[in-house]
């Protein structure tokens, strides 16, 4: 999670043990409790759409109408190893700079 292993956690628990008094120890756990609980609670609806709309791609690639027409400019633009390619690219950086 977030690239934390074990040893971060290790760590991080030995520097609360060495910062925070014990008596505020129970305090110090229920605000970090509520805090993981409240961010679940946010990021879940979030991660739900992220995972929906994963699904939808990985079903049917294909949903795409091939029949609609894109706005004008919306195409896919040569690559640098297509015909075409390194024109679009310095075009663009004039245009850039001309501007």
């Amino acid at each position: 999670m977030f690239g934390i292993g074990w040893p971060d956690f290790l760590f991080i628990a030995i520097l609360l043990v060495l910062v925070v008094k014990p008596e505020e120890w129970p305090k110090v756990g229920r605000v970090a409790g509520k805090a993981l609980r409240t961010i679940r609670h946010q990021a879940a609806p979030v991660l739900q759409e992220f995972r929906s709309f994963s699904d939808d791609l990985l079903s049917d690639p294909n949903s795409a109408s091939r029949d609609e027409k894109l706005p004008e400019g919306w195409g896919p633009l040569p690559q640098s190893w297509q015909k075409g390619g390194e024109f679009l690219q310095e075009r663009s950086v004039d245009d850039h700079h001309a501007g």
